[in-house]
Formats: C-alpha cells, structure tokens, sequence
C-alpha cells in the first residue's frame, strides 16, 4: 500500500518548490534589469569589454548567478562591472531583503543557531561564519550611520539619560592583565558599558512619572569612561538634548558614573536611584544593629525618610548611634557614602516634580540587551565580536534597524 505523504512532508516539498520558484523569478527580473542596462551602455574611452562574466547571488529564495558585462583598463589593472550597482546587493553578495534579516538574527541570537532557524524556515543556508562576517560589515555602518543622525525639529520635554556597567564573558587573551574576582585572582569577565536615553511622556493617574512609548536608545562600549561619557553625550545630543526642556541623569552612585554625569552633563540634575540607596541605608542599619528584627524595622523607617527628602536626617541619626555599632567599618563606609551623595537624594523634590527616581530602563537594559544575547551559557567573546553584536542589537532594540537598512540601501543603490 502506497504510503500517504504528511504534513510536514508536504510543507517540506511545497517550501522547496516555492523556493525554487521564488529564485528563478527574481533571478529573471534581475538579470533582465542588467542586460537593458548593459545593452545600452557604450564603452569608455580606454576600457575594453571582455564579454560577460557571472556574480553570485544570495537570496532568501536561494543562490543563483547573474551575467554582466565586464570591463578592463586597456593599460592594465583592476576590472569592473557597472550594472553590478543595480543588483543592489549588500556586502559581497546578499540581496536588500536577506542583509536584512540576516542582521536582525545576529543581532537576537547565536550564529549557528540563527542559521539553522534560517535553513529551517527559508531554505537558505548561510553559516555561522558568514553570519559573523555580515555582522562586522553592518555594525560598522550602523556605527557610521548613528553617528550621522541629526536631532528632530520636535522640541523635547523632559530627556533622561542613564548609564552603567555589566560583566561579558570574554577570551583569555582579551583578558591579559585585568584582576577578576575569583579566588585565583583571574578575570573572567570585561565591564561592557551600557547608556540609555529616553523621554518622559507625562505622569499618569497617579502621578508616577511614564516613559514616551518606544522612546529608549542604546548605546554600547568597551572603552574607557572618560570615552564612553562622551559618547553618551552624542546620542544625548541626537536625542535632542539641547533643545530639551529639562535633562536628567539617573545612575547607581558608581563614581565613574558619577566623574562621566559631572564632565558631559555639567549643570543637569542627577538623581541617585533611589533603589541603591535604600540598599545603602538597609546595610547601614545592618551594621549598627546587626542582622535582626531591629534593623529591618529601622531601615525600613529610614526608607520612608528617603522618600520624604530625609537623607540628612538618616545621617545624623546614624552618627548618634556609633557608641553601639556592630560593625563600625562598614557604617562608616555608608555613612560617607550617603553624605557624599546627598545632593543627589532629593526625593521628595523629585516625586512631586513628576519625575523618575530610579534606573530601572538601564537596569533593565544590561539584561535585556547586554545579557540576552552576550552572556548566555559557554559564551565567550572578542572584542570586536561582542562590540558588533551588541552595535547592530542596539540599533534593534532603540527601533533605529529599519530606518538604518532604508537609507543604508538607498547609498548603495546611489553608489
């Protein structure tokens, strides 16, 4: 008995048909489009025409190759082919649609995993490497791209930026003289330095501060702080910054975050998250009355007191109570620590101007973009190599990938 096909079976064929289909197809158009323009071109002076030579082309219906006219200099030296601008491809030989995708699956998931998703659902088989090799070509003209971005015309109302640091997985050899954590002293890990922008649309019924709907941009390095602050303050500066009515810093107390806010945004309010200082707090009430009930109760009171712009009030409280500390080091340590950042600890100030008070968004942004696709299991990387993953997911996740791929193509189709 002749057995019946199923359906993954028939998906299968019907894939494969239409891939078939598909390639032939846009093979015809294209090479169509390439022969007008070799038919009515005439040679330059000093060119020779040596016939029709073939291009690969990689499309997510298949490969297939186009014929074009080519040319040599008659004294010598490198050919070309002028129809290959028609084409329209993006790096040595991917179509618009395929580049396309290609960079949006680097930038969500591993190499080989995305191109085995890729294989399974197109057909198209491109592998790990090639996937790498694609990604160090977009990334570099997502960078160039980025940095040629002009502010709207719209005028900002309230701009936050944040910023701050979570550890990547990286190669021995890009780890050469860095001290780590173990207890053999070895690093693992790089600090990767992420920056944030967003915008405030107003507050809600409650009057909690809420962000403008897909209005976050990302930012990534591996470079110093000093590098990095300054490059924060680009993307601040094509998110509107000097026409925005208010600007706002939001960080963890971290110093070098502290030293980038101070030297690229002088004169703009900057806001301690209020969740690191209640840590802060919880561990000064800690050191003076041990792990027990009675701290818990202080810090939760002095929280509150943090909320009602009370810092100073914390402070003193606390340097009261050092004839009975547990642990004097450490309550000296966060004493200082909230001192030193009282300024920065105006809550109530904050609350009742409508505004955030913590860094969640960048929080939230070292999982979603850094850890997500650079620090899963076995992962370990280059420099270059997680530098443009995370360019290309940045671009991804702050919404700028479809209008980078629409000009990109535009300037190569110009070309």
């Amino acid at each position: 008995m002749e057995r019946q096909a199923g359906t993954g079976e028939a998906e299968a064929v019907i894939r494969a048909v239409l891939s078939k289909v598909g390639a032939s197809t846009l093979r015809a158009v294209i090479q169509a489009n390439v022969d007008r323009a070799d038919a009515g071109r005439e040679t330059s002076a000093g060119m020779v025409r040596q016939g029709r030579r073939p291009v690969w082309v990689r499309s997510l219906w298949g490969d297939f190759r186009i014929f074009r006219a080519y040319y040599t200099h008659r004294n010598g030296g490198c050919g070309s082919a002028p129809s290959d601008g028609l084409l329209g491809l993006y790096g040595p030989s991917y179509t618009p649609a395929l580049a396309k995708i290609l960079s949006k699956l680097a930038a969500q998931m591993p190499f080989e995993s995305a191109a085995e998703l890729l294989r399974d659902t197109s057909g198209t088989t491109v592998n790990g490497r090639q996937f790498h090799r694609l990604a160090g070509e977009v990334a570099d003209s997502v960078r160039a791209w980025t940095a040629r971005l002009k502010p709207g015309a719209e005028r900002t109302g309230t701009l936050y930026v944040s910023f701050d640091g979570t550890g990547v997985p990286m190669r021995k050899e890009h780890l050469a003289g860095r001290k780590g954590r173990a207890p053999d002293g070895q690093a693992k890990t790089r600090e990767l330095r992420l920056g944030c922008v967003f915008t405030q649309a107003g507050v809600d019924a409650d009057g909690r501060p809420t962000r403008d709907p897909a209005s976050t941009s990302y930012l990534s390095s591996l470079s110093c702080s000093k590098r990095f602050g300054r490059e924060v303050r680009a993307e601040a500066v094509r998110r509107g910054m000097r026409s925005a009515r208010q600007v706002v810093v939001v960080t963890d107390g971290a110093l070098w975050c502290e030293t980038a806010a101070a030297m690229n945004f002088p004169g703009r309010l900057h806001i301690l998250d209020f969740f690191h200082a209640a840590g802060h707090v919880h561990d000064l009430a800690v050191a003076i009355f041990g792990d027990n009930h009675q701290a818990k109760g202080q810090s939760d009171a002095w929280r509150g007191n943090l909320l009602r712009g009370q810092a100073a009030a914390i402070i003193q409280a606390a340097k009261s109570s050092q004839a009975e500390l547990r642990d004097a080091k450490t309550a000296e340590r966060e004493i200082a620590y909230l001192t030193h950042n009282l300024k920065r600890m105006r809550y109530d100030q904050y609350r009742k101007a409508g505004l955030f008070i913590g860094s969640g968004v960048i929080e939230a942004g070292c999982k979603t973009v850094v850890g997500q696709r650079a620090k899963m299991s076995g992962m370990h990387w280059g420099e270059r190599g997680v530098l443009d993953v995370l360019a290309i997911r940045c671009a991804l996740l702050s919404g700028r990938m479809d209008a980078f791929w629409t000009d990109e193509l535009t300037r190569l189709r110009a070309a």
